[in-house]
């Protein structure tokens, strides 16, 4: 059995993968997928919520945003509680059917790299990987695996907490609407405009973040002369999505373990067992 990590700002989200790694990992190879805030939650305490019944893994991969003293951490858990060192991704210049458009490999974020392989072959067609998670991160993927570049901004509630806590003037009615779990109580997808401040903002985010994801698609689209599927994955995806979804012609599809399908092809495919990061 391999135990698979990813490891985000807010979230972490594992599987195991089986023992019959060729299988492709979106019909068989995931088992006891799961998510949870890591902020409240010490790693023993996670472990015993959702990891106890688990045997010793054989591999231990892990895709994840964690530096500096969080790693290490998370390295000594891993060797305390399953005897084993868990090996990080990184990125590379070419692996996995795919190629790196960053001229220095490494500065490509492991999340954005693991995603890529996942949704080249999940889909093997030119691909928008929009990941909606504390950053939103845009990545765009030619059939051929080529990777094309990409766009960064803050996400959401990123955004929302930064005008909300950079203007004092601004007061939200009921509290912050977009959260690190996806969406607020009794909030929908409109972005006409507003007719009050929190819907100023609710709608503005939205705007904000569909216009790039939209608009960068429609320049890639007649820069290569090929349609672009809009793949999603984070926390706010759904909400994304289902934006998304309600244009004309839209092609759009949810995958919330994008990252960890990657995971699963890197393995299957002997993602090298040691790793002196």
């Amino acid at each position: 059995m391999i135990a698979l990590f990813d490891i985000g700002n807010t979230r972490i989200k594992w599987a195991r993968l089986a023992h019959n790694k060729t299988q492709h990992p979106e019909s068989a190879g995931l088992l006891d997928v799961g998510a949870e805030n890591h902020a409240g939650h010490t790693l023993d305490e996670m472990a015993a919520l959702y990891w106890s019944g688990w045997s010793q893994p054989e591999q231990i991969l892990v895709s994840t945003v964690a530096t500096g003293d969080h790693w290490r951490q998370w390295q000594g858990w891993c060797r305390r509680y399953w005897q084993r060192t868990p090996v990080r991704v990184i990125s590379t210049a070419e692996g996995f059917g795919i190629r790196n458009a960053y001229a220095q490999a490494e500065e490509l974020g492991s999340d954005r790299w693991t995603a890529m392989v996942g949704a080249h072959h999940l889909l093997h067609s030119e691909t928008c990987i929009i990941d909606a998670g504390t950053a939103m991160t845009v990545d765009f993927l030619n059939a051929a695996g080529q990777h094309l570049g990409g766009y960064i901004i803050p996400g959401l509630e990123l955004m929302q907490r930064s005008l909300v806590q950079g203007t004092g003037a601004i007061q939200l009615s009921s509290g912050l609407f977009f959260t690190e779990t996806g969406l607020g109580e009794g909030m929908d997808i409109n972005v006409a405009p507003g007719i009050s401040t929190t819907e100023c903002i609710e709608h503005g985010l939205m705007m904000a973040a569909t216009s790039l994801i939209e608009e960068s698609c429609k320049k890639m689209e007649i820069r290569t002369g090929k349609p672009f599927c809009r793949l999603l994955t984070g926390g706010h995806a759904g909400l994304l999505a289902s934006s998304l979804g309600a244009g004309p012609g839209a092609r759009v599809q949810l995958e919330p373990h994008l990252v960890l399908f990657g995971l699963a092809r890197m393995a299957a495919n002997n993602y090298p067992l040691t790793s002196t990061i």
